[in-house]
């Protein structure tokens, strides 16, 4: 029998609105978990593609883990991962549809012994989100709570790995179930894939990228761009009409050098330098005199 639940989403329109909009979730007693472990084959109606059967362990990917090192989960000797649709759905979300679309390839290639499981659907592992509780600590929970129910739904035949970054899970759930072990991604490769030196080179090399990023966000308190002016005083600003707030649309075919603002149904054009990875859509802007934009487009145009 199904379960109803209510989904409460809260989306930002382009006006900069906040859209409340409540979907209809229904949960289910059985879900296909694709392991030819399973006790109950035909109420999981394991149709698809099934793990392979002579692994000694399954591994679970915090939704971390899939974001940052899917390249190293691409390497056919990883044997019995099992993608949570918590994880799924996060990297669909936060790092858009061609590394979604990627990671749909890779659950799709009978090359690779990989499955997904939508725990989101399965009444004992569905946990609805806290009050207060951020996104990224409910979807490791959400997680850890589907690797200890697949666990027992394969009657305990088969230890699962979990492999997360989050030091505070590791510390919280390392040893929390019997048969379920939560550790970092990097101690799962140098304890079971000791070998395989391809995907070692290619997770240090992801790992001190990573490092480099939050060095740099942490220098500059997590902004491309230092704050030329508070955030009161820009909202003080566009309500008196001193400063104007538009929509930021970049010229692809002159993407470092023009850019159009767009107010209200108008467009207004600026020319200048774009910074290759700017991904502010919403802009604050004051206008300034012909004569100074003239002069500072002659000025790009020379390369000064």
């Amino acid at each position: 029998m199904l379960q109803k639940r209510e989904k409460v989403l809260l989306l930002r329109t382009f006006q900069g609105r906040t859209l409340r909009i409540v979907r209809e979730h229904y949960l289910r007693p059985s879900v296909p978990c694709n392991s030819p472990l399973c006790p109950q084959p035909a109420a999981c109606r394991n149709d698809g593609k099934l793990l392979a059967a002579e692994v000694t362990h399954y591994v679970i990917p915090d939704w971390k883990v899939v974001q940052d090192y899917l390249e190293v989960l691409e390497f056919p000797e990883l044997k019995g991962v099992i993608f949570m649709q918590t994880a799924c759905q996060a990297v669909q979300h936060q790092r858009g549809r061609r590394q979604y679309n990627k990671l749909r390839n890779l659950l799709k290639d009978a090359r690779h012994d990989c499955v997904l499981f939508a725990n989101e659907f399965q009444q004992h592992c569905y946990l609805p989100r806290e009050k207060g509780e951020a996104m990224e600590k409910w979807q490791t929970r959400s997680i850890y709570n589907s690797a200890v129910w697949y666990y027992h739904h394969c009657e305990d035949r088969m230890p699962i790995v979990m492999v997360t970054e989050d030091e505070e899970a590791i510390q919280k759930y390392g040893s929390e179930t019997e048969g379920v072990f939560v550790i970092s991604f990097k101690n799962y490769l140098d304890n079971f894939w000791p070998d395989l030196k391809a995907a070692h080179d290619l997770c240090d090399s992801i790992l001190q990228s990573r490092r480099e990023r939050e060095t740099e966000s942490q220098e500059t308190h997590g902004k491309e761009y230092p704050e030329h002016l508070p955030l009161e005083v820009l909202e003080a600003g566009i309500k008196s009409g001193r400063y104007i707030q538009g929509i930021l649309n970049v010229n692809k075919h002159r993407a470092q050098i023009e850019a159009f603002v767009r107010l209200h149904g108008a467009s207004s054009k600026d020319s200048g330098r774009c910074h290759p990875h700017f991904q502010v859509t919403f802009l604050v802007l004051t206008l300034c005199s012909e004569e100074s934009v003239n002069c500072h487009a002659a000025l790009c145009t020379l390369g000064l």
